[in-house]
Formats: structure tokens, C-alpha cells, sequence
């Protein structure tokens, strides 16, 4: 076994099996995706520690332990199209690869995309399109979707998100409730309304896009 595959077998029972997470596809995928080819080659000695791992200066590769209780909440199966908002250098999308569903990798940041695109193509994971764009546009293209997943923490989810959902569709993200207060919620689509179920404390830097609008005071 190499030092990678025994980094990868340890995160799984020291992070993410005392966190709760059951969901053998979502444990069989952290067993088997190689996080050290989506940082920098550089840090790849520290690909598995049990932290957020930093892309660049405002966004992150979510703690493992956070990712996969998303993902156990999302409840991806095989032939879902899960469109993934913020995939940074594409390791969440790699993941649902690994579980057989179909993944729209959604960055506006182009040198995480054009990484994103090198590594998902070098590993071969043809389940995954890396597509450029505005996060808080979505991708209407491929929409509606199954499932979404927004990786970093927002304070809203915009009206153009929602309706690329389908219909029984559901949302994975973190939201910040207030400065220093982050948690993960699932919202679940049934017909107009959205139901918000709070799961678990976490945290993740502001994406930007997501952040409201301070009223304006006379």
C-alpha cells in the first residue's frame, strides 16, 4: 500500500467514521480519490489534514469530515445529475464521480477550472464537466438538476439556483447564520416552497456572491 493509500484509509477512519458517516458510497469514494492530486503537488505530504485546505486566498477544499456528512446528507446515487457550485480544483466532484453520478463542476475562477479540468482529465473521470462561470448564475444549460451542491458558505441561495432544482430536488451547503456562526442546512424542493433542515456546525470562508446586501439606512 503506498503512503498515499494508507493517508486515505486513515482519514477515513480517523475523520470521517467517527463523524458519523455511514453512507458506503460516499466512505468507498474517500477510500479511492486520490486528494492528493487536487492541491498543489507541492503540499500533497499535507493533502489529508483534518482541516479545510486552503486553494487560495478565499477559498478552500472543505475538512473531510464536513464534505462527507454533505454528501451523506446530499444522498447521491448512481444517475443523478448533481450540478456542484464552487468545485475548486475538483475534488467533491471527483467524489460523486467515483458514485456514479453526473456531475456539473460549476468555478468562476479560472485557474481552479483550467485545474480542475487538468486533473479530472489525467484521472480520467468522464462523468464530470468542468464548465467557467458565475456561481450565483448557476448552469442553465444542463438544468434542471437532481441535486445541488454549493462548497464554501453563503447567506442566501439565489432565485436563479433554485429554479434549475427539480422538482424533490435538494441542496447541500453552509450558511452563515451570523459573523462566527456557520452551519450546514439541506434544503429540499416540493413544488414553490423549500424546506431548510439545519444538520451540523461547520465552517467554511464567504463565498462572495452569496453574501446579502446590507440595507441601505437613510
Amino acid at each position: 500500500m503506498s503512503d498515499f493509500a494508507l493517508m486515505r484509509q486513515n482519514m477515513v477512519k480517523g475523520q470521517i467514521l467517527p463523524e458519523e458517516v455511514t453512507h458506503l458510497l460516499v466512505l468507498e469514494a474517500f477510500s479511492k480519490v486520490p486528494k492528493e492530486a487536487f492541491v498543489p503537488r507541492q503540499l500533497s505530504h499535507i493533502a489529508y489534514i483534518d482541516e479545510n485546505f486552503p486553494l487560495n486566498a478565499n477559498r478552500v477544499l472543505l475538512r473531510p469530515a464536513v464534505l462527507a456528512r454533505l454528501l451523506q446528507a446530499l444522498n447521491p446515487s448512481q444517475g443523478d445529475k448533481i450540478l456542484y457550485i464552487a468545485c475548486g480544483s475538483g475534488y467533491g466532484p471527483a467524489l460523486l464521480n467515483n458514485m456514479g453520478a453526473h456531475v456539473v463542476a460549476l468555478e468562476s475562477d479560472t485557474s481552479l477550472s483550467q485545474e480542475a479540468e487538468r486533473v479530472i482529465q489525467e484521472l480520467k473521470m468522464p462523468l464530470i464537466e468542468v464548465v467557467l462561470g458565475p456561481l450565483e448564475e448557476g448552469w442553465e444549460a444542463e438544468a434542471p438538476y437532481d441535486k445541488m451542491f454549493i462548497e464554501g458558505s453563503v447567506e442566501f441561495i439565489p432565485e436563479t439556483l433554485l429554479k434549475q432544482l427539480k422538482d424533490g430536488g435538494s441542496i447541500v451547503t453552509l450558511k452563515r447564520i451570523k459573523e462566527g456562526c456557520v452551519k450546514a442546512f439541506l434544503y429540499i424542493k416540493k413544488g414553490s416552497t423549500f424546506t431548510e433542515i439545519c444538520l451540523f456546525d461547520a465552517f467554511a470562508p464567504l463565498l462572495k456572491v452569496f453574501k446579502k446586501e446590507k440595507p441601505f439606512i437613510f
